[in-house]
């Protein structure tokens, strides 16, 4: 039965109910959304007659807005289908011997990360139920930032003196325990009620533990730290009291008692080091989290020994018995980010998956982000992390899965399978996880279809990450995340192209062009709409229908993972603040495309802190709301209520979204603090040039350009937008009004009353007879005044020997010019013109509306 998920202790349980809407329900929005579009499809074309340059553009857009929708709809069709898992208790999980376990190699990149971060992480995975793993923290701090050096550092030597302290209990035991075993000096009751013991003491342990870290709590972070304290250690620990409390009433023989103190002995793992990369000259040093993995896995399975060497020092293979540094090949690499943390069972889960079927490359538990978070923007972006995790889950259903990143067990066989050689500048480094993009994940999920191997999504979520709590932070994660999907998407096609089954594949295929293509398609067909709400305000502001099943399922969604209904809302405000950013990643994208230059990897900061608003992000965000307000204020003067529609939803979710998420206070100041640096650090160069320093003159690209880049993409997408075609929309190349006439006339009982209200565009005649008072002109673009009458009826402009039934048959519904219709230009090329003084003076096109016909001529 679906259940009703709430944040907090019943957050994990989102993973085994992932599928809680029933895939019937999901089907029906399907075929909805598409009898949808294909309405609009119709409606646009036959009764609008639209024709032109416009309408192929606008179907493009709507079909890119039916494209997000659908494949999100098809994602969760997939998670309802999926056999859904429910979690076990570890016990009754395959828990392996050490002497058996396949080996695991958890690695954990770190840069310049919080102590109280990396502290959390390295004590998750320490407490995370396994018998043979170890971990290696891979600090890549600068070795000339003692301070951050020394922070990460010793936050490693914290935990693993932490850990040690029960585990020298516990493996004495251990060794006690295989003692009196070979001596036979040992009693089942009194060995059941010993290992019993143990387990308290180990909860015991733990409970201290939490109480230690829950004293030392930040306030801003009070709900993660709180997480990692009540989730992770106290779980554990009332686990551990319950796993005693059994182990004291069980009969056990001696292969139970046996099983039960090796799992004792590696309770908790106390097997805790670091790397440094940069610590060696002839390793990569390229600053990205991809390469600072790469460093280390090529490294496994040899032994090295230090080398100094013109006071640079070098790690090179140890010829002889003799090593310095000896690191092993495990089966299995668990690669987590330094801001998650894995729950208890991840480990077991993840490897009883790989165990079952060895084509699985990668299996991971798609995160989701930390419950119970204070501000509205980490609230609110939580809530769109969340989402994924059921993307993610749905897309396994397709066999579309995508490896993520932040916590993932990779089979080392798969990695060996994808690797390759490179060269960080003349240093010859081995390449497994992709370091072409700043989406590495995304990347290297392509390379392991290609050699035969996929990515498995768990149901049960056992992993858990940091959402950005500021504006400044999220604008710097969304922008990574937004670029890389169109370099990656050509070596997709290729390798669907090369591969068999294609009819097969077309579902995968849709989900990964998707997951690639979504913040390009999406951004770019919101972003046009808008331009376009004002200038056709009857055709677009129905367009959002089309999104309808889909903001119905989300909002469900977001019931069943705990939010609101009405976060719904904060969404769509959030993503609309978010249009800039995602820009300046499709730029670099663009700019990565056309130049070969990669982008920098930049990690999210996790500070207490706000991070520095992007200045270009905030003028574009306000520079929006005042267009909109512009629209909503035209519209209204012109009588066009319709035309306000779009725009004031607009308007409402932007001032919520600068109010609520990015702060207009904190954005006038980083803007103005940006500014005033950029000009402060120009000055001296302004001075230079104006003293004729010409060699100064490409000052403004590097002082300025990395400022500039997202402002002038964005300018260039509103200079381009769809309202400089928009008229062309509704009427082919007409404009706004389908008008034609070159001066007023006059005609039995037709008077023309001076409106003089100026439209924008007209047109130019050239004429040609159709009959003997009758005219054809074909319409062409220029400037004019308008001014209209309505008539009594239409027989005061009855047109001659049958044009009448071209009338009839072409008159339809005018956007954007409420309570009229008109003559289609695009089908027939025809208007009514009148034959006078025997010169050829075109009359104004029929138009009927509420009150009657209504003439549209021409003021001179």
């Amino acid at each position: 039965m679906a259940l009703k998920l709430k944040l907090g202790s019943d957050r994990s349980q989102a993973g085994r109910d992932s599928g809680f809407v029933g895939s019937g329900f999901i089907a029906l929005g399907m075929m909805f959304s598409t009898a949808l579009a294909a309405a609009f499809l119709f409606y646009n074309f036959q009764i609008q007659k639209m024709s032109g340059v416009g309408i192929y553009l606008y179907y493009l857009l709507l079909l890119g807005l039916f494209y997000c929708s659908f494949v999100y709809q098809l994602n969760r069709f997939g998670a309802s289908r999926r056999k859904r898992k429910t979690a076990v208790d570890a016990s009754k999980l395959s828990y392996p011997r050490s002497d058996v376990a396949p080996a695991i190699t958890i690695l954990i990149p770190s840069y310049r990360e919080e102590r109280r971060v990396l502290v959390a992480t390295i004590l998750s995975a320490a407490l995370s139920q396994y018998s043979n793993r170890k971990i290696v923290v891979l600090v890549d701090d600068p070795p000339g930032d003692v301070a951050s050096l020394d922070s990460s550092l010793s936050a490693i030597d914290e935990v693993k003196r932490a850990v040690d302290v029960p585990m020298a209990l516990l493996r004495s035991e251990y060794l006690a325990w295989q003692e009196r075993c070979a001596a036979g000096l040992f009693t089942l009751g009194n060995e059941a009620e010993r290992l019993a013991d143990n387990y308290r003491k180990a909860a015991r342990w733990l409970t201290h533990m939490a109480a230690e870290l829950d004293s030392a709590k930040h306030a801003a972070f009070d709900h993660v730290d709180g997480f990692l304290t009540a989730t992770i250690i106290q779980n554990l620990s009332s686990e551990y009291q319950a796993h005693a409390s059994q182990l004291a009433e069980l009969v056990l023989d001696e292969a139970d008692i046996d099983r039960e103190y090796d799992r004792l002995g590696s309770l908790f793992c106390a097997d805790i080091s670091s790397f440094q990369r940069k610590s060696f000259e002839n390793l990569s040093h390229a600053p990205n989290k991809a390469m600072n993995l790469n460093a280390y896995i090529g490294l496994m399975g040899g032994r090295y020994t230090h080398v100094l060497r013109d006071g640079k020092h070098f790690l090179e293979e140890s010829e002889g018995e003799a090593c310095d540094l000896s690191i092993s090949k495990p089966e299995f690499v668990l690669t987590l980010d330094a801001d998650s943390v894995i729950l208890s069972k991840y480990m077991l889960s993840l490897v009883n998956i790989l165990n079952s079927n060895d084509r699985i490359g990668v299996a991971q538990t798609p995160y989701l982000t930390f419950p119970k978070a204070a501000s509205a923007i980490e609230r609110i972006a939580g809530a769109t992390t969340d989402i994924q995790y059921l993307v993610h889950q749905g897309s396994s259903f397709f066999n579309a899965a995508y490896w993520v990143g932040a916590n993932a067990l990779i089979r080392y066989d798969a990695l060996m399978a994808i690797e390759e050689k490179g060269l960080d500048g003349t240093k010859p480094v081995k390449v497994f996880i992709q370091d072409k993009t700043v989406i590495e994940d995304t990347g290297s999920t392509i390379d392991l279809l290609r050699k035969g191997w996929t990515v498995h999504n768990h149901f049960e979520p056992l992993a858990y990450s940091a959402t950005p709590a500021d504006f400044g932070s999220l604008a710097i994660q969304r922008k990574r995340w937004a670029n890389g999907g169109l370099i990656i998407f050509p070596v997709l096609l290729q390798e669907y192209l090369n591969a068999g089954n294609k009819f097969r594949r077309i579902p995968e295929l849709l989900l990964r062009s998707h997951y690639l293509l979504s913040p390009v398609i999406g951004n770019v067909a919101v972003f046009s709409l808008m331009m376009w709400s004002s200038s056709d305000a009857r055709s677009v502001m129905w367009t959002p229908l089309i999104m309808l099943p889909y903001f119905l399922l989300y909002g469900m969604d977001l019931r069943r993972l705990g939010y609101r209904a009405r976060d719904l809302f904060g969404v769509c405000a959030l993503n609309l603040v978010l249009l800039p950013v995602n820009f300046a990643g499709i730029a670099s994208s663009f700019r990565q495309l056309l130049t070969g230059r990669k982008g920098s990897f930049v990690r999210t900061p996790k500070v207490t802190n706000r991070t520095f608003i992007p200045p270009y992000a905030y003028l574009f965000n306000i520079g929006i709301l005042v267009l909109m307000l512009n629209y909503i204020v035209k519209a209204i003067v012109a009588g066009e209520y319709t035309g306000a529609i779009i725009p004031s939803v607009n308007v409402l979710l932007y001032a919520y979204g600068l109010l609520r998420f990015v702060g207009l206070k904190d954005g006038v100041t980083d803007t103005r603090l940006a500014m005033g640096d950029k000009m402060t650090a120009a000055r001296p160069h302004v001075s230079l040039l104006a003293r004729g320093g010409r060699r100064h003159a490409g000052i403004w690209v590097r002082t300025g350009s990395r400022y500039a880049a997202a402002p002038v993409l964005a300018a260039a997408l509103v200079l381009l937008a769809p309202w400089t075609f928009g008229q062309g929309l509704a009427n082919g190349e007409l404009s706004e009004v389908s008008i034609i006439s070159s001066a007023p006339a006059s005609r039995q009982g037709t008077e023309f009353i001076e409106a003089g209200t100026v439209i924008g565009t007209s047109i130019s005649l050239a004429p040609r007879k159709l009959a003997e008072d009758i005219i054809v002109v074909q319409p062409q673009i220029s400037e004019m005044k308008l001014q209209s009458t309505p008539l009594d009826n239409a027989s005061e402009l009855e047109p001659a020997n049958g044009a009448q039934d071209y009338l009839g048959e072409y008159i339809h519904v005018f956007p954007g010019h409420p309570g009229y219709t008109r003559i289609s230009l695009d089908e027939i090329g025809l208007d009514v013109a009148i034959k006078r003084e025997d010169l050829l003076l075109p009359a104004a096109t029929l138009a009927v509306g509420e009150r009657g016909p209504a003439v549209f001529p021409i003021l001179e």
